[in-house]
């Protein structure tokens, strides 16, 4: 008799990504554009001094956390990371709303992406402004940014349908060069600024403001550096010669680099003016460096910043699609999305979701903006919270020893400090918004019921 194709082995995904492709997505996802849009806002909360400590406590937190994920990476090293770690501590559904809200995350970024895309590309070429096409609230949405962001879209969602080892040439190439090029900017912006530039270290001189302005600090560096869980879901798709720990010590140098980029660029544009200048600033960043080496280094810096974005657009779209996929081996969800291509080991179905997720996403324009980046933020901490709960379980009912295993005072550390980033995650939108319930908590509401209905007809399907 003829196998059926429904109890044929499933295509495998592209086994295509190396040691420096982890490193790479890790970098990659971390270091988009945003810095080059809020590097006034870091210097206005805590001064020089306290972003660069603010980024040293928060890459140290994102080092230990991830070192956790590197001991559930290591138990289960196939696409899905985050829904197979909770899954196999707490269950079906609870794994299923996790992955479930990590998606919404996935999806959310990319549209943050594209929409942030067209603003930059706007600001980099002005000639080719065209009218507005219409409205949200009180943000314009222009032509010439709806065809930049569709344009952006697209091409993602190619790179990705072409495979594994088409995504992880373009994110090597764009992030090393990334690397390359602002190693550079960074070098001219500390040789040729000056250390008075620096000072005050702090906005505030009392002791109580300057602490909860690095504090203030410490949380928003924990959102910039996140992103690096691509690596863990790529894990399924390295190459025969790249084991589970070399994937797990490259992930984690892609955080240590990525803390040292927000460093560098904190100190380096703060030296080339006096960093009260570049606070109220559009672009603080292109501003700090146009004193330095007048428009041309500003442009590279902004050119720079718009290629980077690529790099992280290219990882947070791999983490959406691989959770797709893993959803569906399950029966979350329809088991079409998580198909892959024969010819090229591709999850097609799950890049074309994740790419129409996105298009709808461009049309809110500017306004979605705040929105998303809260939402994610909520997504991520929660999630982050529960992976670790789950490494205390599985260590209790599983005794089976992991390829890679971390100590308990790392456990502990990574812990308390993930509390304290959801503790600000989940009361600033609140705090933002005193007497509403903010926009954030409404999508995330609705998603969840959403989740809910979608994970009851897959029970009802499996009992059919």
């Amino acid at each position: 008799m003829e196998t059926s194709p429904l109890k044929a082995a499933p295509i495998s995904l592209q086994k295509a990504v190396g040691r420096w492709g982890f490193f790479a997505l890790s970098f990659g996802s971390v270091v988009g554009s945003g810095w080059i849009i809020v590097l006034g806002d870091w210097l206005n909360t805590a001064g020089p001094g306290g972003a660069v400590l603010g980024f040293v406590a928060g890459g140290s937190t994102m080092v230990l956390v991830a070192m956790c994920y590197g001991e559930l990476a290591a138990r289960f090293p196939t696409a899905g990371a985050e829904l197979l770690y909770t899954r196999a501590a707490f269950g079906r559904r609870v794994g299923f709303l996790v992955a479930w809200y990590l998606t919404l995350f996935a999806v959310a970024v990319c549209a943050f992406e594209a929409v942030a895309f067209g603003v930059l590309a706007r600001t980099l070429l002005p000639f080719l402004a065209l009218p507005v096409a219409y409205h949200v609230g009180s943000w314009p949405v222009t032509w010439d940014q709806l065809l930049f962001d569709l344009t952006a879209t697209a091409a993602i969602g190619t790179i990705h349908w072409r495979g594994a080892r088409s995504a992880i040439v373009v994110q090597n190439i764009i992030t090393y060069g990334f690397i390359g090029i602002i190693g550079v900017v960074i070098a001219i912006g500390l040789a040729k600024g000056h250390v008075r530039n620096v000072f005050p270290l702090f906005p505030q001189s009392t002791w109580s403001a300057t602490m909860l302005g690095t504090l203030a600090m410490f949380s928003m560096s924990v959102f910039f550096l996140n992103g690096w869980q691509a690596a863990v879901h790529a894990i399924e798709e390295r190459r025969a010669d790249t084991p589970v720990k070399s994937v797990l010590l490259w992930m984690v140098g892609g955080i240590a680099a990525a803390t040292v980029f927000y460093i560098g660029i904190v100190l380096a544009a703060s030296s080339a003016v006096p960093w009260r200048l570049l606070v109220g600033q559009n672009l603080p960043a292109a501003a700090a460096f146009r004193a330095l080496g007048g428009p041309i280094l500003a442009t590279v810096v902004v050119a720079a910043a718009l290629v980077s974005l690529f790099k992280t657009w290219i990882a947070v779209a791999w983490i959406g699609t691989r959770l797709i996929v893993a959803q569906a081996r399950d029966g979350f969800i329809p088991r079409g999305l998580g198909a892959v291509h024969h010819g090229s080991g591709a999850p097609r179905s799950a890049v074309a979701f994740v790419t129409a997720a996105s298009v709808v996403g461009i049309g809110a324009g500017r306004s979605a903006l705040l929105p998303i980046v809260n939402m994610t933020a909520i997504c991520i901490a929660m999630s982050i919270i529960v992976c670790l709960f789950a490494l205390v379980r599985l260590r209790r009912t599983n005794r089976s020893v992991a390829p890679f295993k971390v100590s308990t005072r790392v456990l502990c550390c990574a812990w308390f400090a993930a509390v304290a980033t959801i503790g600000v995650a989940v009361v600033a939108p609140f705090v933002r918004s005193p007497g509403v319930i903010p926009t954030e908590w409404k999508l995330i509401a609705v998603w969840g019921a959403l989740g809910l209905v979608a994970e009851r007809l897959s029970w009802i399907r499996s009992q059919s």
